[in-house]
């Protein structure tokens, strides 16, 4: 197997509870799979296994069945394998193999299977953690007790920046089912996002030579894993925050102080220890429902009658570095 890292132009390794990952399958190639037989189909098994709260980590996993288009070449899947995971620190550890299965055997019936749960495997995380554990752990030895081999896999660590190892960072991971300097050039991502090749070995200056040129990479299985991250999350607010707030502010116009209190409470407490967002984040969170909830109809806030609940929150939401978040406790938001 070939495997390379290739880290994305102008990005920088994330910092524990500084930002966001999220894996994706961006795309692959299954040289051989024309072969397989109608009853045969690919099986994804995919995901990260990362620190998560204060307990052990926690494996994010996927295990189903790509599109159909899977055997053109180059095809672009851009498939979501993890929901965005706050990086805490520690290993971050990221698995790919791709299965023959059969449409009546074991891991084709486990596909189907999981697909089930997909739902729970997103936000709220605390809540998904437990159920991909107990999934990981089924696959493991279902895969185990199958004697099913990979028809290509890869398993690839990350960790803080400074270690000496990978950093934490955007790029593609990519595997080839081909042995280290065997192919027509130098691994890259072309312009266009996909996996290509830089140089030909029947131009001047050889294999990776600067006379190659960049092109396609055909005519092997391969999978690319793309790996995204994110300084601040791209959803501020979940489900539940969004509900709680609305209750708050309809016990409040409805002159029900007790019950505005109560959500609110509630509301800013989610915040401070959702397990959804990085420990340097939930404190602006929780402080952003505050000012939100304590500003009013009548403040400036909420002048824009086309904003959602989240647009009021985030033009509250306080940068990482604000010097009031340094002495700030879940006391002082609930005293008000």
């Amino acid at each position: 197997m070939t495997t390379c890292f290739l880290p994305a132009p102008g990005s920088a390794p994330i910092w524990p509870a500084q930002g966001y990952l999220r894996l994706w399958l961006a795309e692959g190639f299954l040289a051989r799979a024309r072969n397989w037989g109608n009853d045969r189909f690919p099986v994804l098994h995919a995901g990260a296994s990362l620190t998560f709260g204060a307990g052990a980590p926690v494996a994010f996993t996927t295990f189903s069945r790509p599109a159909a288009a899977w055997a053109v070449p180059g095809d672009q899947f851009d498939f979501p394998i993890t929901p965005l995971l706050p990086f805490n620190g520690g290993t971050v550890e990221i698995e790919a193999a791709v299965y023959q299965a059969a449409q009546t055997g074991p891991l084709g019936t486990a596909a189907s299977f999981v697909a089930g749960f997909a739902e729970l495997l997103g936000p709220p995380l605390a809540t998904a953690a437990s159920v991909a554990n107990a999934i990981s752990t089924g696959l493991d030895s279902l895969i185990g007790a199958s004697g099913d081999e990979p028809v290509l896999g890869v398993h690839y660590a990350m960790i803080s920046p400074g270690g000496g190892g990978q950093p934490v960072q955007a790029g593609h991971l990519a595997v080839v089912n081909a042995p280290p300097g065997s192919l027509p050039g130098e691994l890259t991502i072309g312009a266009d996002g996909r996996l290509a090749v830089r140089g030909d070995p029947t131009v001047a200056g050889g294999s990776g030579g600067a006379g190659g040129g960049e092109r396609r990479l055909t005519g092997f299985d391969y999978l690319v894993v793309r790996v995204e991250t994110r300084t601040e999350h791209d959803v501020w607010l979940s489900p539940a925050m969004t509900t709680l707030i609305t209750q708050a502010r309809l016990a409040r116009a409805h002159g029900r102080a007790g019950a505005f209190a109560d959500h609110r409470a509630e509301a800013v407490t989610l915040a401070w220890t959702s397990a959804d967002y990085v420990e340097s984040d939930r404190p602006r969170i929780a402080a952003a429902i505050a000012a939100a909830l304590d500003a009013g109809p009548e403040q400036a806030a909420f002048a824009d009658p086309d904003a959602t609940v989240a647009d009021e929150v985030i033009a509250l939401l306080p940068a990482r570095d604000d010097p009031a978040l340094a002495a700030l406790t879940l006391a002082d938001l609930l005293a008000g």
